[in-house]
């Protein structure tokens, strides 16, 4: 009799495994298929944004006026 309860729950394991776990984790993969090259995008917005405010600083930069001494 035990042996019939450990084969119903494997096959009721089973069952919940590619009904719930599955779709679950193909959505996940998924959006991460999307997360990943959004997230490259912004951050190589921000990378660029930071390069250019620094770029600005520096003194004898195009497009600073220079002072004559």
């Amino acid at each position: 009799m035990r042996i019939v309860v450990w084969v119903l729950v494997g096959i009721g394991a089973l069952v919940v495994i590619g009904g719930v776990v599955w779709p679950l984790v193909q959505w996940l993969f998924g959006a991460l298929l999307w997360l990943v090259p959004v997230a490259l995008v912004v951050g190589g917005g921000i990378w660029l944004a930071k390069r250019s405010r620094s770029d600005k600083a520096v003194d004898g930069a195009p497009g600073t006026p220079q002072q004559l001494s």
